[in-house]
């Protein structure tokens, strides 16, 4: 037989090694605790920006409310006579002269406690000059609060307030108050502040009030922003 051509087709070649490959088993188990754990992580992250970005949302509300808080509020009890702001339609001089012509005569001795507070950041002392005052439904009565600006800036504050119980609310009317009004303190000055209130003589005939004696008149400073203290000025 001939000897195979040089160029022929089948010439033999050596042998290509071989490199073995460790093989490495990952069972179904281990695939998907994996695959979870990638999701869970995922899931948490996204709700963590969820809660970021609420938290901050709602900060950007507070400081929003905070500014817009005392004027609603005033326009609040002035429609529903709440905290003891007398309603538009019968002003606390209608009042007193109604019952002094009605004769309306009471027993019933109350006591009014007072209470003061400053918001968070407002750096001012505030507080009642006298702890209470004893006063008969149909009667008037004065009493003072002392508010003193403690940094080394002048400060603009507003004050809010309450009374409670607040279903005795209705019966407590305000002659005279610094509620609402901004007060413009420099540094270090100190002020009195009088509170003239009168308690409606219906309080006593009032079934819903029996055995309510003791009533807390509470007021919280808030500081209000410079520049807008200046625009609701002029």
């Amino acid at each position: 037989m001939p000897p195979f051509p040089k160029h022929s087709l089948f010439r033999l070649r050596p042998p290509v090694p071989v490199t073995a490959v460790p093989c490495r088993y990952v069972s179904a188990g281990t695939a998907a605790s994996s695959s979870s754990s990638s999701a869970t992580a995922a899931s948490r992250d996204r709700s963590s920006r969820k809660t970021l970005v609420y938290l901050l949302g709602l900060a950007g509300a507070m400081v929003g409310a905070s500014y817009a808080a005392v004027p609603l509020y005033r326009r609040f009890c002035q429609a529903t006579g709440y905290g003891g702001t007398v309603q538009r339609r019968e002003s606390v001089e209608d009042k007193i002269a109604r019952h002094n012509r009605e004769g309306t005569a009471t027993s019933r001795e109350l006591v009014v406690q007072f209470n003061a507070d400053v918001a968070d950041g407002m750096p001012w002392k505030f507080s009642p000059t006298q702890r209470e005052v004893r006063v008969k439904p149909g009667e008037s009565a004065l009493a003072f609060y002392t508010a003193e600006n403690r940094s080394s800036a002048p400060i603009t504050g507003v004050s809010t307030y309450n009374v409670t119980p607040m279903k005795a609310a209705v019966y407590f009317n305000k002659i005279q108050c610094f509620c609402f009004e901004e007060q413009r303190l420099l540094p270090g000055e100190q002020i009195d502040m009088p509170v003239f209130f009168y308690i409606d003589p219906e309080f006593e005939t009032d079934p819903k009030m029996d055995g309510i004696n003791n009533l807390i008149l509470s007021y919280t400073f808030f500081k209000v922003n410079d520049d807008k203290a200046v625009t609701s000025q002029g």
